[in-house]
């Protein structure tokens, strides 16, 4: 099917919905989304503790459940259970409303394991294609986004709010970082010392890191000698950190900076805020449960091809037996994406490179092609296991690439 087929039949499928909204008052109008997702979990699935927010086009759901996780850390399954309900009511709605919504996010986390979260990430446009059987159920489910981790931002903030209460309570396992919270344990009196938490923003770096910029009141009586430190640190002034965590730490602190400290002979003053503000957020979701923005395509479609990556080399059974995946990521950045992988050939035999680049080059044409993506420049390819070797093709090669008009000769 070329382009011009695939744009027209799914501008059909597009006018065949706006008919139906014509014809018929949508059964879920705008203005009444929320509440209809809320009604719909309560009086059909006995679901009362569910929470729904918009986002621009991105609608975001969230669900506390007791006991997502098992024992062996894997999904509950009745958790699982209320998870589909959720989803099912989420599909009712968007597929049924005359609001132009693109996206939904389900978050459900675990009330016993604040971290432990499992996210859903859907194209409404998807859900609306399964159910008129233009796509596979097989094909539809690869295009869900899912993800059961621990969030490390919910995680990193748990861990400071107890260091800074261990602090107040002069806790054995917070009496070695003391030294760190300048100054107030340098010229406060020992054991006078209140640190209050006044406000804490979080950032996810990775699927371990997470960045905090923590604002706080500290109150102390000035130690014999360091009294002169009142003038400049008046007994509940403010003070400011950023917190580095990460989970494969012990204690999770991977650096905690000061916004006061001393140099040549003078009290000195970071601005926190800025290098807070330098560092970009990768998380979706946000310490409440909801999206932290409107989701964008090229945004999901990232996602969704560095995972369909995952699965060509662990589902494939001669391909899982030949390579061997470490990880997949991707992203899309100044429209052009790049997806970089960690594949390595379990025999070192001659093409295996090919092999990796063309499958994976393969799959990504065809993704951007059924979802007549055109809102990019080119894609980059690039096999950290290989000493980073890259490959780039423009959006034109690539859709040669997906005809089969244009080879990896002479790029690998």
């Amino acid at each position: 099917m070329n382009a011009c087929l695939k744009k027209y039949k799914i501008l059909t499928i597009f006018l065949i919905l706006m008919g139906f909204s014509a014809c018929n008052k949508p059964s879920y109008p705008t203005g009444k989304i929320e509440d209809s997702v809320l009604a719909l979990c309560k009086n059909e699935y006995k679901l009362d503790n569910v929470q729904v927010k918009v986002i621009g086009s991105t609608l975001g759901v969230y669900i506390p459940v007791e006991g997502l996780i098992d024992p062996d850390l894997k999904l509950n399954e009745k958790a699982g259970k209320k998870i589909e309900d959720v989803a099912l009511s989420i599909h009712r709605v968007t597929t049924s409303t005359d609001m132009p919504l693109k996206f939904y996010v389900l978050t459900a986390r675990d009330t016993k394991t604040p971290s432990a979260e499992f996210i859903l990430t859907g194209f409404i446009y998807d859900v609306v294609r399964v159910r008129l059987y233009d796509i596979s159920r097989g094909e539809y489910f690869q295009r869900i986004l899912r993800d059961f981790r621990f969030n490390p931002a919910i995680l990193g903030e748990q861990k400071a709010r107890e260091l800074f209460d261990g602090l107040n309570k002069n806790s054995a396992l917070a009496e070695s970082l003391k030294s760190i919270f300048y100054p107030i344990y340098i010229i406060g009196k020992s054991g006078s010392q209140k640190i209050e938490i006044t406000d804490m923003e979080s950032k996810e770096l990775s699927e371990r890191e997470s960045l905090l910029y923590i604002k706080t009141i500290e109150a102390y009586e000035p130690s014999p000698g360091f009294e002169a430190y009142t003038a400049v640190f008046p007994p509940g002034f403010n003070n400011e950190y950023l917190f580095l965590t990460d989970l494969s730490f012990g204690n999770s602190f991977k650096e905690i900076v000061s916004k006061y400290f001393y140099s040549n002979n003078e009290i000195r003053q970071r601005n926190l805020k800025d290098t807070f503000m330098q560092y970009k957020d990768s998380g979706i979701t946000g310490i409440d449960g909801f999206p932290k923005k409107d989701l964008d395509l090229g945004w999901f479609l990232s996602q969704q091809i560095s995972r369909r990556i995952k699965s060509i080399f662990e589902e494939d059974k001669k391909l899982k037996n030949d390579f061997k995946l470490a990880s997949s990521r991707g992203e899309l950045k100044d429209l052009v994406f790049q997806f970089k992988f960690n594949i390595a050939a379990n025999d070192n035999k001659a093409g295996g490179q090919k092999t990796i680049f063309s499958r994976i080059i393969k799959m990504t044409g065809m993704v951007l092609h059924l979802y007549a993506f055109e809102e990019y420049k080119g894609a980059e390819f690039i096999n950290s296991a290989e000493n980073e070797k890259r490959i780039y093709l423009s959006k034109e090669d690539l859709e040669r690439f997906r005809k089969n008009e244009m080879s990896l000769e002479g790029l690998i």
